[in-house]
This record gives structure tokens, sequence and C-alpha cells, in this order.
């Protein structure tokens, strides 16, 4: 079973391991990671979204997220929104804008901070763009493009995605972490 982030924990013991919110994210990307490396797809529980799905597509996650464009002004930022992502794409929306772009599109992606992605993908018009995603979920990001596509990503080789000491932390806290730290 994927570990709930919204789910209620022990928060006596969490506290004393110095869990906090982002640690439930990082767990569930562990939970989801771990299932997409085994290629279990299936067995992971389909989060809820406003997005349109594809026949097949699994939403592993939605939530609140800030977007940057590279452009001449250098980065620029979006206006607030929501990222939907799924085993297929991650989907940006916000008042004035929504597309999705899908991990097979990317030309690159690197987990830049704990909180934030950055990639590299050509427009419709095989224009090169460049967007920054800061979210909670980045690391799910992060993990999810890596794992479908860019395998050999030192991030994911080396596991320096997860911060240092955290399956400890999840142990002290008492959660079972899956071993995730080196994939692909």
């Amino acid at each position: 079973m994927v570990f709930d982030p919204l789910a209620d924990i022990e928060r006596a013991l969490a506290e004393q391991a110095g869990w906090t919110w982002f640690d439930d994210y990082l767990l569930y990307t562990c939970g989801v990671a771990d299932l997409l490396a085994r290629g279990e797809v299936a067995l992971i529980p389909a989060a809820a979204t406003r997005v349109r799905m594809q026949p097949g597509e699994v939403c592993l996650a939605d939530g609140p997220v800030n977007w940057y464009t590279w452009r001449a002004t250098r980065w620029v930022l979006e206006r607030a929104g929501s990222v939907m992502i799924s085993d297929r794409r991650l989907h940006l929306t916000n008042p004035e804008r929504s597309f999705s772009l899908h991990w097979s599109a990317l030309e690159s992606i690197d987990l830049t901070a704990p909180d934030r992605i950055g990639c590299r993908f050509p427009d419709r018009d095989g224009k090169w763009q460049q967007i920054q995603v800061h979210t909670p979920w980045a690391a799910l990001l992060f993990v999810t493009g890596a794992l479908r596509h860019f395998p050999h990503h030192p991030l994911l080789k080396s596991g320096a995605w997860l911060p240092s000491g955290f399956e400890d932390k999840c142990h002290l806290a008492g959660k079972k972490c899956p071993k995730v730290r080196v994939l692909g």
C-alpha cells in the first residue's frame, strides 16, 4: 500500500523525529517510485484530479504549483496554479494557461532544489523551452520523469534525489520507507 500523505500519523512520535509535512510528500514519493520501478503502476491508487485523464493513465498526485518560464527578461513567474502528475505526463494549469508535458517530450529534467525541478523541451514549433516548477511534489515529478525516460540520470543513480538520512527519519517516526534510494 502506498503511503497517503494526508493520512494521520502518530504525530507525537513523528515530532520527536523532526517529521514535517514535506516528509509526508517524500514518503509518498518513495512508495510511488518503488511501484514505478517495479512496473506495478496498476497498484498505485489513482489520486483525485480535475484534469481529464487518458484511458489507462494513472493520476499519481495533484496539488499546488508555481512555475517559471524562461524568457528574454530571464525567469518569469507565472500565476499560481495546480499541477497534476501522472504516469505519463505533468499538467500545469492556472487561470491563464493550461498545458501538458509528456515525460517522453522532455529533453532534460533535474531536481534543482527539494521543492523545484527544471526541465527543457521543444514546443509545438520546435523551439526549445525551459521551465522551473516549484511544488511540494517536485521529488515525485523528478522521479516519475527520470524513471520513465532518464534512467541514467546522476541523481537517480546516486540516490541524491532523496535527502540524506531520510530512511532513518522514517524509521524514527514509525514509518516504513521502501528501498528506493538508488533507482534506474
